[in-house]
């Protein structure tokens, strides 16, 4: 519950952010502190899947690859975007800024992904798979 609560609360930090309330400079400058919060979300989504679904060895095998594939992914986003990173004239602490502004928000975006396998699904959802169903409240 912790690690759901650190994303909704995380999400309406990067909405307020993004939609004016907060300082730029106030987020670029906290971007490493931002992207560190956010990648522990994502670490502990991760980890918490490992516990409920222990009993499931199949999926964790694929939960396995897919993060692997996310991590390939978010590297070659970051690629993409920042192409000249490292080459003479390049600002390098300007793309580093900008990078670690980028990896928080793919971070940001991984750990909702894996926050559905931690939250749970209705039990007639046909589009569940592999996320178990959500205790009833």
């Amino acid at each position: 519950m912790k690690g759901i609560l650190c994303v909704f609360v995380l999400c309406l930090f990067v909405g307020a952010a993004q939609s004016g309330f907060a300082e730029p400079k106030a987020i670029e400058e906290g971007s490493s502190e931002l992207y560190e919060l956010q990648d522990r979300t994502l670490n502990d989504n991760y980890r918490r899947i490992f516990k409920l679904y222990a009993d499931d060895p199949v999926f964790l095998k694929k939960l396995k690859a897919s993060q692997r594939a996310w991590l390939k992914f978010r590297d070659a986003e970051l690629e993409a975007l920042f192409p000249h990173a490292g080459e003479a004239g390049a600002d390098s602490a300007d793309i580093e800024r900008g990078r670690l502004i980028w990896m928080g928000r793919l971070a940001e975006e991984r750990a909702m992904q894996l926050a559905r396998w931690i939250q749970g699904a209705k039990e007639d959802d046909p589009a569940r798979g592999s996320i178990k169903i959500a205790p009833v409240r």
